[in-house]
């Protein structure tokens, strides 16, 4: 070995944390395709037995190889460590050479875990990729996680965000129920599914001392969510997201804009069967007209927010219309498909509005909603009388809604403070992670390990187990029932 291999060996031992000293031998270091070999056994020292005090005697050598993954070049790195059997003839006790960075009956090093760890906390990471990186097998990779990975609820914040995100951990629990801190933005715990005894049961286990401490749930429209307050949190208000407040009024639209297609396209389909029968023909099809493309394409017009459009006076010409268009000409042509979309529109951005400002105290809040809400139940369209029953009934739960707290969040790195709006847009922003989780490894069907990685992912400090647990408790876990198969014989 020259100087430089001396120079790597003595990195890497200090990396195997070992001592470059008398009590270890570097029998070898060689490449070998591209893989790297490093041979290390114990100095010949007398061994006495830890029972009896007693001179033990060597039985002989035996090899093991293993893994060794702090190299990150394109090499793979393993230690040849020959291993000295011992024999105590006066109690026949039996004992082997210990290693600092070996544990009985593995095939890599101690520091193994901790790397492979590491990198579990990247969501766009499958397991069998993070195998592959560290040169173990996906099974091992995913036991290691979860001998040392089993993540407490953190305790319930004053202001607590709710939702559901889609897992489709079974048929029979396809959403999971994530609950936020939305000071700060951390997943205080995920629930397996949203039932609603799941949910009892989950709740009242928590001591009531600590759920008086809630101040307000924020939610969406869904009614279980609603009344939660009244049910687990004596002290707390339900506030609705302002988000799918306005989703509420885009949903009613969406269903305006069909009924006016669906209008358009059975005149066409008339229009069709007359001509067929004036020219003796049996078409079935007949090109879009230029309502329907517009209805299909363009309907942003009345979805969108006014300030939120970007005009243009940039013409081009659009092939379908056939016609030279630009932002305005789009904007036009669609709201002449029916007599009601400008006044339908001008009601939407009302409450656009409403829900945009910043007001002084909550009796300006409630004035300014109830004064909307008798002007929808005067409106000629059923879609705002709708809507204004939609507001009446959720009245108190969108007025909580403009309260503004200090929270806490990260910015290039930082942590800044500010005040926020309640909402749910926290949660809405984390929601993309589990589905990014689920899209990269096709599919999840262990909630427990899935929930871990995505809590072991997302909080900040996040702490492994003292004293991981035996690979009893990881294989007596029971899966999912293995379908039908064709044996090969």
């Amino acid at each position: 070995m020259n100087n430089n291999e001396n120079i790597s060996i003595s990195k890497l031992l200090a990396l195997l944390d070992i001592q470059d000293d008398d009590s270890y031998i570097i029998t070898d270091c060689e490449l070998v395709d591209e893989n790297k070999y490093l041979h290390v056994q114990k100095k010949l020292e007398p061994m006495y037995c830890p029972k009896c005090g007693s001179r033990m005697h060597s039985k002989g050598f035996y090899t093991r190889k293993l893994n060794h993954p702090v190299l990150q070049d394109s090499t793979k790195f393993y230690l040849i460590v020959k291993q000295r059997k011992w024999h105590c003839n006066e109690c026949n006790l039996y004992m082997n050479d210990s290693f600092p960075f070996l544990d009985r009956y593995a095939h890599s090093t101690s520091i193994t875990p901790l790397l492979v760890l590491n990198e579990f906390k990247h969501l766009d990471l499958s397991t069998a990729a993070i195998a592959e990186r560290f040169n173990i097998s996906d099974t091992l990779a995913h036991i290691l996680f979860e001998r040392y990975v089993d993540l407490p609820r953190l305790p319930l914040p004053e202001y607590m965000s709710i939702d559901e995100v889609y897992l489709n951990i079974s048929n029979s629990e396809k959403y999971a129920f994530v609950i936020m801190d939305f000071s700060n933005g951390e997943i205080v715990d995920i629930v397996h599914n949203r039932w609603n005894s799941t949910l009892e049961d989950y709740f009242l286990r928590i001591p009531l001392e600590e759920r008086l401490k809630v101040k307000a749930v924020i939610c969406d429209a869904y009614r279980s969510y609603l009344i939660m307050p009244d049910k687990y949190f004596p002290n707390a208000c339900t506030v609705l997201d302002s988000f799918h407040a306005v989703k509420v009024i885009i949903s009613y639209l969406n269903v305006y804009i069909n009924k006016v297609m669906k209008r358009y396209q059975e005149r066409d389909k008339k229009a069709l069967k007359e001509k067929n029968h004036d020219t003796n023909r049996d078409n079935k099809t007949i090109k879009k007209s230029r309502e329907v493309i517009l209805l299909q394409n363009y309907r942003w017009v009345l979805l969108r927010n006014r300030d939120e459009i970007h005009y243009s006076y940039n013409r081009y010409y659009h092939k379908l219309l056939g016609m030279n268009v630009d932002t305005y000409t789009i904007e036009k042509l669609f709201l002449q498909l029916d007599p009601h979309f400008e006044g339908l529109r001008e009601l939407k951005e009302e409450y656009i509005q409403f829900n945009q400002t910043e007001y002084d105290n909550e009796f300006d809040i409630l004035l300014g909603l109830k004064d909307l809400i008798d002007k929808y139940d005067r409106s000629e369209q059923s879609v705002f009388r709708d809507f204004a029953g939609f507001l009446r009934k959720n009245l108190i739960p969108i007025v909580n809604s403009f309260t503004r707290i200090k929270v806490y969040r990260k910015s290039a790195r930082l942590e800044k403070e500010h005040y926020a709006r309640l909402s749910n847009g926290p949660m809405e922003s984390f929601n993309r992670k589990p589905k990014d989780l689920k899209r990269i490894t096709r599919g999840v069907s262990d909630f427990n390990y899935t929930r871990n990685r995505i809590l072991w992912a997302t909080r900040k400090n996040p702490v492994i187990k003292g004293v991981p647990k035996s690979m009893d408790q990881i294989l007596s876990k029971k899966g999912k029932k293995r379908g039908s198969y064709k044996k090969n014989k």
